[in-house]
């Protein structure tokens, strides 16, 4: 059993109607080794005024503000508050999430010397109606692949990690304007061996619904937020290729085509050029005249400023002889 410091780190930007239950609900943490590191984003509200009343007293609070020659956002935040980080462990927490009391206990005393984080999980909650269901998640040995392909649900307060194992890695993205933790997460778990996590069935942590996370908000096209789908899926797609998985190469290959018609309907053409120049030629190696279909195809798309989905459903069925 370890009690060693804990650095929970927490990037806020005009949450004065929840911080103060998210702060509560650290402070009711069965586990006392803590420090809370909340890292101001620029609010205007009354945000950090609320957070300085809290760390005036309870000395384990700090409120810090981004540097101004950081980029603005939630990525800039977490990986600042690291900085600032005095802890043997760091869990990065959202600042309108809670802690259920036993979050920290449970995966702190899952550490052993070997270990290197550990993942737990929460609900999805509404807190209008209080409704809670379970965020899936189970033991593997395929952690990179499962959480690629979105079968075990980690989010950026899953993780417990040890502060030495994130040492001189580089940690979020400021780029990314969604996607964060997936983007980070598959990028940190794609080196890792079985022996150095350990995913427990517990589930501590209250993960906020609000209306902008609900379908009818997603549902508007939001360039910032494809161009990192983009970023991701590419990247993806190339450590898929280096560890020679079909499976993955598949799923991310229809991701990109599904992608293409989109920002195409859109004429969104940073995306579309790119997933045209760049992703597509990968694909020659494969097979050349599937690939050769989609690159010519996709050039006719992009002059007519049509997505026809008859080649939408064709291309979804090529299938592509990844090991071959």
């Amino acid at each position: 059993m370890s009690n060693g410091l804990v650095s929970i780190i927490i990037p806020v930007f005009n949450r004065e109607n929840l911080i103060a239950e998210t702060l509560i609900s650290i402070q009711n943490q069965t586990y006392s080794n803590w420090e809370c590191i909340v890292v101001d984003d620029g609010s205007t509200d009354e945000t950090v005024e609320i957070v300085t009343s809290f760390a005036k007293n309870d000395q384990r609070i700090t409120v810090v503000h981004r540097p101004v020659e950081l980029s603005k956002g939630a990525n800039s935040c977490r990986n600042y508050g690291f900085e600032r980080s005095s802890g043997e462990y760091v869990n990065w927490f959202d600042s309108d999430d809670v802690m259920l009391p036993d979050f920290l206990e449970k995966k702190v005393n899952t550490f052993t010397p070997n270990l290197d984080f550990v993942i737990a999980s929460g609900y999805y909650w509404d807190a209008n109606t209080d409704e809670k269901t379970v965020l899936k998640i189970e033991q593997t040995p395929n952690l990179y692949e499962d959480f690629a392909m979105w079968k075990i649900k980690i989010i950026t307060n899953s993780v417990l990690f040890r502060k030495s194992f994130l040492q001189n890695k580089p940690l979020f993205n400021p780029r990314m304007k969604r996607g964060q933790e997936a983007e980070y997460f598959t990028r940190l778990f794609f080196d890792c061996q079985p022996n150095q996590y350990q995913i427990i069935a517990h589930f501590g942590f209250l993960y906020r619904q609000h209306e902008e996370t609900k379908s009818s908000k997603n549902a508007v096209y939001n360039k910032g937020y494809k161009e990192s789908l983009l970023f991701f899926l590419s990247e993806n797609f190339t450590r898929s290729e280096q560890i020679k998985s079909a499976v993955l190469l598949d799923f991310f290959y229809d991701k990109l085509v599904k992608l293409l018609f989109t920002s195409n309907s859109y004429q969104h053409d940073e995306v579309t050029k790119a997933i045209i120049n760049d992703f597509f030629p990968k694909l020659k190696k494969y097979n050349y005249f599937k690939a050769l279909e989609l690159i010519l195809f996709s050039k006719l798309m992009v002059v007519i400023k049509k997505s026809p989905y008859i080649l939408r459903n064709r291309w979804l069925k090529f299938k592509f002889k990844w090991n071959g």
